[in-house]
């Protein structure tokens, strides 16, 4: 799934459940519903440490890449607005595009969620010349999703969600996966207290 596929992917029933790092918002759920959260997030910045980065006074007059049609374009353009910074912002087709992009200097920063430049920094050439801004963007809790109007289905993914947090088998599944970044932070453990209901 693209970004620009996976909503009608599910309205036209192409798929039944879209597993991804899509963020739950109201907007969405006018076409789709949405599983219990699977994550929490927020979108951030990828930048070079030679660019000597700060914070988004920094980002004046220069070339920010981010993927349209998502929460962190909407989220990007506010936060500049609101804080009175001119950026130039260059769309990009996909994650792996905007890596490459900052790699050759095309764009000055990339927006994404953070754990997916954690990632996208991770496979670089030198991972070691890239940082992550310690400011939020936005938030952004995932959910998986699904179509509207089917109470059974989701509430049988639902269960098996609310199992898993409350088993505790859901940190051997983020260990897995996301471990070498260290221990589920402290609100995504409160997501899965809150998320582990009973049967």
């Amino acid at each position: 799934m693209t970004v620009d596929t996976r909503i009608p992917a599910v309205v036209n029933g192409t798929v039944d459940l879209e597993c991804g790092s899509t963020t739950s918002s109201l907007s969405r759920q006018e076409q789709v519903d949405f599983s219990h959260m699977i994550f929490v997030d927020g979108g951030s910045l990828l930048v070079k440490l030679s660019s000597n980065f700060v914070n988004l006074q920094d980002l004046g007059g220069k070339k920010i890449g981010v993927i349209p049609g998502t929460t962190t374009e909407g989220a990007l353009k506010s936060v500049l607005q609101k804080t009175s910074v001119t950026a130039q912002i260059v769309t990009i087709a996909d994650h792996r595009g905007g890596l490459a992009a900052l790699e050759s200097g095309s764009i000055d920063a990339y927006a994404s969620d953070r754990v997916i430049l954690i990632g996208l920094a991770a496979t670089a050439t030198d991972p070691g010349q890239f940082a992550i801004a310690e400011q939020y963007l936005s938030y952004e809790p995932y959910g998986f999703m699904l179509r509207r109007g089917d109470a059974p289905f989701r509430l049988a993914v639902n269960r098996v969600l609310s199992s898993l947090y409350r088993s505790g088998e859901i940190v051997q599944i983020y260990s897995r996966w996301f471990g070498k970044l260290g221990p589920p932070a402290k609100i995504l453990i409160a997501m899965y207290a809150l998320y582990a209901l009973p049967e």
